[in-house]
């Protein structure tokens, strides 16, 4: 059968159109390892030698996956507990590119199918491109292998205070009348303009004062 399975190149090209954190790494039998985020499930992509592709799967992955195989009737369970027997019956659906999806529960933990990890218990193996791409989408809802996204700072919009009026500054300090200003003393509003108030203090001091300052600080109080 002439292999027509993504090289490893075109497989990490998929995973990154699929926004998917991985990390690429070559074993001691120089297969291309693709682990999914931090020490997450490990996609082998050795299809230069095998017709196939394998996953040494997290528990989460694992249930994930053939939880969405069994849904597409693809899912095939293997139960077998000699290692050679195993490698038979996935050779025998290597050989004809079956479209199944072969699952074995704690398949590298009993069986030592692969050196990884002992936190990757279970194998998934598969022979197509679309079930890459099925199984690489069902991958896509760990949120553990997206990364995460930047956190932009909420900026609190400006409170912009409306502009009074020289009217409505009049209204609250009326021209003539006595105010009193804690360093200045006590004196009389000469007059109200452009939202400035000019204030004689004691000893005919006079002083500009900004009219929303004096009314939002009450830096004027009337007497």
């Amino acid at each position: 059968m002439d292999n027509q399975l993504y090289s490893y190149e075109e497989a990490c090209e998929l995973i990154k159109d699929k926004g998917l954190k991985v990390s690429i790494k070559r074993d001691d039998d120089l297969s291309v390892l693709c682990q999914f985020g931090n020490n997450g499930s490990i996609l082998n992509v050795n299809t230069l030698i095998y017709d196939r592709y394998q996953i040494h799967a997290t528990e989460k992955d694992y249930t994930s996956i053939k939880r969405m195989a069994e849904s597409e009737n693809l899912a095939i369970t293997i139960t077998e507990n000699d290692k050679d027997e195993i490698e038979d019956i996935i050779s025998g659906y290597e050989e004809i590119g079956s479209k199944a999806i072969l699952f074995i529960k704690n398949g590298n933990k009993l069986y030592r199918l692969n050196e990884t990890e002992n936190y990757l218990p279970h194998e998934i193996i598969f022979f197509t491109n679309e079930n890459l791409d099925l199984i690489l989408e069902c991958l896509c809802e760990n949120t553990t292998y997206k990364p995460k996204a930047p956190v932009t700072p909420v900026v609190a919009p400006k409170v912009i205070e409306p502009e009074l009026t020289d009217d409505e500054i009049k209204e609250i300090y009326p021209e003539g009348s006595t105010v009193e200003h804690a360093k200045y003393g006590t004196g009389t509003v000469k007059s109200v303009a452009t939202g400035r108030i000019t204030v004689e203090f004691e000893g005919s001091n006079e002083k500009i004062l900004g009219a929303k300052i004096c009314i939002k600080n009450k830096l004027l109080k009337a007497v």
